[in-house]
């Protein structure tokens, strides 16, 4: 990936700020950032998990970068906000071993009473977001809340994968808003689990991460919560090629929960009534995107048949990439309080 420019390094946290610790609080967190290779995007992240506004019920502990075996930048500038920050640390895997992998190491080393979990290539929209994620955990029996994801409106570009990945999100959206959790729209971008749920929890490297922790709180009949109001922002994968993949390894990984969880779990209570009619009429309303859309879930219906990647995904080698947003893009979607 290409070196952050002088306009987007602007960002980053000046030198002389001072953190001021906090006081005891009620309940303790340590926010976990898995990362392979985001140079171009990690200092945006550390940035807002840095200045996110704290409240007297909750204190951020630690900010773990779990580095798969970079071979870019991300390690450096990991370290070079740890000077300023003493949450952050740096953990750096010497073999590339996967997401699950850096998921399991983050239950190990964590006993904060909640872990939050946020993918590299997002961004807060205001700095509520952690807050308003955590809020659900007061109650002592949230078990898993999943944040508010908002993509950004593609506009104009003839980009395809744009149009496909923003279509993406409006169709999961509305499904999300008719049934909070299915088969069709969790999301680990952004999760946050209570310590009784993670300490037991050991990820298969052949399933997929977000699969595997939303299918067991179902499991266990933990409460889950979707927060709204706890907005993140995330850009568009990076071609049509991507997208594509990304829908190869969904199928493959549903596959593998179908097997581990069983039919019944994934066909009756992860189920979405009426998909297809939302699906028509969500190309109805945006056809351009619709049918890039459709494009790239024909060719990764295609791909998984063929068993393309197939052993990298039973490994768990695998990585969502994405086009990071510009620091234009988050401050105007700040500006417009998207879905805030």
């Amino acid at each position: 990936m290409a070196h952050r420019n002088t306009s987007q390094a602007a960002e980053v946290l000046p030198a002389d700020t001072i953190r001021v610790k906090p006081l005891k609080a009620e309940i303790t967190i340590d926010v976990v950032i898995p990362a392979l290779n985001e140079e171009s995007c990690i200092e945006g992240l550390l940035h807002d998990v840095m200045m996110a506004r704290q409240h007297g019920w909750f204190q951020i502990q630690n900010i773990y970068v779990i580095s798969d075996a970079s071979t870019d930048q991300t390690d450096n500038i990991v370290q070079r906000f740890a000077r300023r920050d003493d949450r952050i640390r740096l953990l750096r895997k010497q073999e590339r071993k996967g997401k699950q992998d850096s998921i399991n190491l983050a239950f190990s080393v964590t006993s904060a009473d909640v872990v939050v979990f946020i993918d590299a290539d997002v961004r807060l929209a205001n700095e509520h977001s952690i807050a308003n994620l955590l809020r659900h955990f007061r109650d002592h029996e949230t078990a898993l809340v999943q944040g508010g994801l908002v993509r950004i409106h593609p506009g104009f570009s003839l980009n395809p994968a744009k149009q496909a990945s923003y279509f993406d999100w409006t169709l999961v959206d509305s499904i999300r808003r008719r049934k909070a959790m299915s088969w069709w729209s969790i999301d680990g971008r952004v999760m946050a689990l209570s310590r009784d749920f993670y300490q037991p929890l050991s990820l298969p490297h052949s399933l997929a991460d977000d699969q595997f922790i939303f299918y067991s709180c179902v499991q266990q009949r933990r409460k889950f919560v979707w927060a709204e109001d706890a907005i993140f922002f995330y850009g568009p994968p990076e071609s049509i090629a991507d997208f594509s993949h990304q829908w190869s390894r969904y199928f493959f990984y549903t596959n593998k929960s179908r097997q581990y969880f069983g039919e019944e779990l994934i066909g009756r209570d992860m189920s979405v009534p009426g998909l297809w009619r939302t699906i028509m009429s969500s190309i109805a309303r945006h056809p351009f995107c619709g049918l890039m859309w459709v494009l790239c879930y024909g060719i990764g219906k295609v791909e998984s048949m063929r068993g393309v990647s197939f052993g990298e995904y039973e490994r768990g080698l695998f990585w969502t990439k994405s086009n990071p947003l510009s620091i234009q893009e988050v401050r105007r979607l700040r500006d417009e309080g998207a879905l805030v």
